[in-house]
């Protein structure tokens, strides 16, 4: 397992290093001068060349890149060109948000989901079709949409649940989970009907293989084999498909976090778009990156505990 750890961690360098030069450079590609957006229409030239000689955008290309990457390997990320704070520490104060929305979420469609399709495969019939049929209509709704129709039902019509706002779990683990049911079910509904097709494909799988039928002529009780052989077997293409939906819930919370009005790095990173903050820009992009790769890192241990067989020897 150690084995493992350190090859996906070795992997996880030369991605990150390429994300952070593939990001550098295409917000070079972005139209517009910072310090122009900064000054407002009515500044002049001079103001402008101060500006980009006080941010070091009036040099070359090449040292703005090792200027920017020896800082971000020093573990600074450099200052907000708006806030003019450490764009590090911004980032820092918006994870919880943000890690909160895409990690509840995609362990909520990954246990309904999974379970879900367990179902579906060994009750068949009317049961299976009924699944198929919930799990399609969610694969076409839109979060967003669904976002908009959860606040005006839940939050407007009947005020059960907030609307908006982020309250951290330290300060009210209560607050926390009420605020975080609307933006987790607007997240979850898609990623749950995949994880469930995929489940109920797994299972029908394994159900076909010999060794079930092996296990089932020894004389074993059906609840042992599904728990003990089925479940498990099962499970190795499901995880698989979980850590996918991660990324894509990572991608929808910049979604969300708007409509919610939840400070998470997707809002952060909006707003920097917007304010042409390249240094925050560039920091949101590498936390989202560095998300995905443990969570890929995560994924690959879980898949080498259920299955010794896909471990690096």
């Amino acid at each position: 397992m150690l084995r493992v750890i350190r090859n996906r961690l070795l992997q996880a360098i030369p991605t990150l290093l390429v994300v952070a030069t593939l990001t550098f450079l295409l917000i070079q590609l972005v139209p517009g001068n910072p310090a122009n957006f900064m000054l407002g229409p009515g500044a002049t030239l001079a103001q402008v060349h101060y500006i980009d000689k006080q941010l070091g955008l009036n040099l070359p290309i090449y040292t703005q890149y090792w200027n920017w990457l020896s800082g971000v390997l020093g573990g600074h990320l450099g200052t907000s060109y708006v806030g003019h704070t450490s764009v590090g520490v911004t980032l820092d104060h918006a994870v919880p948000a943000t890690m909160s929305l895409a990690v509840l979420a995609t362990v909520f469609a990954l246990v309904v989901g999974f379970t879900g399709g367990i179902i579906a495969a060994l009750r068949g019939g009317i049961v299976d079709r009924l699944i198929r049929f919930t799990a399609s209509l969610g694969l076409g709704v839109p979060n967003f949409w669904l976002a908009v129709l959860l606040v005006y039902v839940f939050a407007v019509k009947l005020a059960l649940l907030p609307a908006t706002g982020y309250t951290s779990f330290t300060q009210s683990p209560k607050a926390w989970i009420l605020g975080l049911i609307l933006p987790v079910l607007a997240l979850t509904v898609n990623n749950t009907a995949q994880i469930m097709f995929q489940a109920r494909n797994s299972v029908l799988e394994v159900l076909s293989r010999d060794f079930v039928r092996t296990l089932q002529a020894t004389g074993l009780s059906r609840r042992r084999i599904i728990l003990r052989h089925i479940v498990r077997n099962a499970a190795i293409p499901v995880i698989t498909v979980a850590g996918f939906v991660f990324v894509v819930t990572l991608g929808g919370v910049v979604v969300i976090e708007l409509i919610f009005n939840i400070l998470g790095i997707g809002q952060v990173f909006l707003t920097a778009v917007n304010e042409h903050d390249v240094p925050t820009v560039q920091g949101a992009i590498l936390y989202f990156t560095l998300a995905v790769v443990l969570v890929n890192l995560g994924v690959d241990l879980i898949v080498a505990w259920i299955d010794p067989r896909t471990r690096v020897r």
